[in-house]
C-alpha cells in the first residue's frame, strides 16, 4: 500500500486514486494500531477530496466516517463526533436521508452518546437507524453495525436479558459475512462471554473466552491489541470467581504488551492500569495499587481520555461505501 501511495503522488495532487490508496493505507495502518499514521493518512485524503468538490463528496464523507472511528478507538469522544457529524451532514445531501449508510453514521453517532452519558439521545440515533434498514429485508454490514451498537446499549444498560438475543444474532450474522475464524468473530464471542459473565453464568462464559483467544492468537498474534483485551476479560471472570492468582499474571502481561505496542499513556493502557490496579487491590497490595492509580489520574488530566473500545473500525474501500465492521 505504500509503494501504491507512492506511485499516485506520481501522478500529482489531482491524481483521482490517490485519496483512495490514502484512505486504505489509512486502515491499514489503523489495524495495526500506528493511529498516528493513519490519522496522517485520512487527513491527506480530506485535503484531497475537498479541493476536488461535489463529484468526490461522497468518499470525502466516507473519509470523515473513517476519522470518527480512528478518535473513538482513541477515546477523543468529541473529535469522533464532530467527524461522524461531518460524514451525516454529507451523506444525507448527497445519498438522502433514507440511505441505507446513513444508519451506519447513526449508530456510531450512538455509541458515542453512550459514552458520554447521553443515553436517551443514544438509544434515539439506534432506533432511527433501525427504521432505516427495516424496510430492506436484508442482513448486511449496516444490519450488523447497528446491531452491535443496540446490543452494547443494552449491556450499558445491565438490560442483558434484551442483548442476549441481539448478541447472538450479531455472531451468526458476523459467520455468515466473514468466515468463522475471522478477528471479529472472536470480538463477537468475547462479547457474550462478557455479558454472560456479568450475569454470574462463569461456565458459560469460559469456553467463549477461550475460543476467541484461539481465534485471535492464530489470526492476529499475542500482541494484538483485541487479544490482549480477551485476555483481561478472561482475568475478570476469574476474580469474578475469586481465582485472583489466574487472574493476576494475565492483567500483568496485557498491561506490559498494551504499553509495548502502543506507549505508556494510550487509552488502552489506561483502561488496563486500572484493571491491574483493581485487583492488586483486592489482593490487598494496596501500596503498588495506588502507584498504579496516581499514573492512570496523571494520563487522565494530562489527556482527557477515556475508557476506549477495541471495536472501531474505519471502511477500506472507496468504492463500496458499507462499512467493513
Amino acid at each position: 500500500m505504500e509503494k501504491a501511495v507512492a506511485e499516485a503522488e506520481q501522478g500529482g495532487p489531482n491524481n483521482p486514486v490517490l485519496p483512495d490508496m490514502l484512505n486504505r493505507l489509512g486502515t491499514l495502518y489503523y489495524y495495526q494500531g500506528k493511529y498516528h499514521d493513519a490519522e496522517s493518512q485520512f487527513r491527506r485524503a480530506v485535503t484531497l477530496l475537498e479541493k476536488a468538490g461535489r463529484e468526490k463528496a461522497v468518499d470525502l464523507g466516507q473519509v470523515f466516517y473513517n476519522l470518527g472511528g480512528l478518535y473513538k478507538s482513541q477515546g477523543k469522544c468529541a473529535e469522533a463526533e464532530l467527524a461522524y457529524k461531518r460524514a451525516l451532514e454529507i451523506w444525507t445531501e448527497e445519498l438522502g436521508p433514507d440511505h441505507p449508510d446513513i444508519a451506519l453514521v447513526l449508530s456510531s453517532l450512538g455509541e458515542i452518546a453512550m459514552k458520554l452519558g447521553r443515553m436517551p439521545e443514544a438509544f434515539y440515533g439506534l432506533q432511527r437507524a433501525l427504521r432505516l434498514l427495516s424496510a430492506r429485508k436484508v442482513e448486511d454490514w449496516n444490519t450488523l453495525a447497528v446491531l452491535q451498537t443496540l446490543a452494547r446499549f443494552y449491556v450499558a444498560q445491565e438490560r442483558l436479558s434484551e442483548a442476549e438475543p441481539i448478541l447472538w444474532r450479531v455472531l451468526e450474522l458476523r459467520k455468515a459475512l466473514q468466515g468463522d475464524e475471522h478477528p471479529k468473530v472472536a470480538v463477537a464471542l468475547t462479547e457474550i462471554a462478557t455479558m454472560y459473565r456479568k450475569q454470574g453464568k462463569f461456565a458459560s462464559a469460559e469456553p467463549l473466552f477461550r475460543l476467541a483467544l484461539s481465534i485471535q492468537e492464530k489470526v492476529l498474534g499475542p500482541k494484538h491489541p483485541d487479544f490482549l483485551h480477551t485476555v483481561t476479560e478472561l482475568a475478570e471472570l476469574y476474580r469474578a470467581q475469586g481465582q485472583y492468582s489466574q487472574a493476576e499474571p494475565l492483567l500483568r502481561l496485557a498491561l506490559a504488551a498494551f504499553e509495548e505496542a502502543l506507549g505508556s499513556e494510550h487509552p488502552q493502557v489506561v483502561a488496563r492500569l486500572e484493571d491491574y490496579a483493581g485487583i492488586l487491590r483486592t489482593m490487598r497490595r494496596v501500596p503498588e495499587a495506588e502507584t498504579l492509580e496516581a499514573r492512570v489520574r496523571s494520563i487522565r488530566t494530562k489527556r482527557g481520555i477515556v475508557r476506549s473500545s477495541p471495536t472501531p473500525e474505519p471502511n477500506t474501500s472507496m468504492s463500496v461505501r458499507a462499512a467493513n465492521i
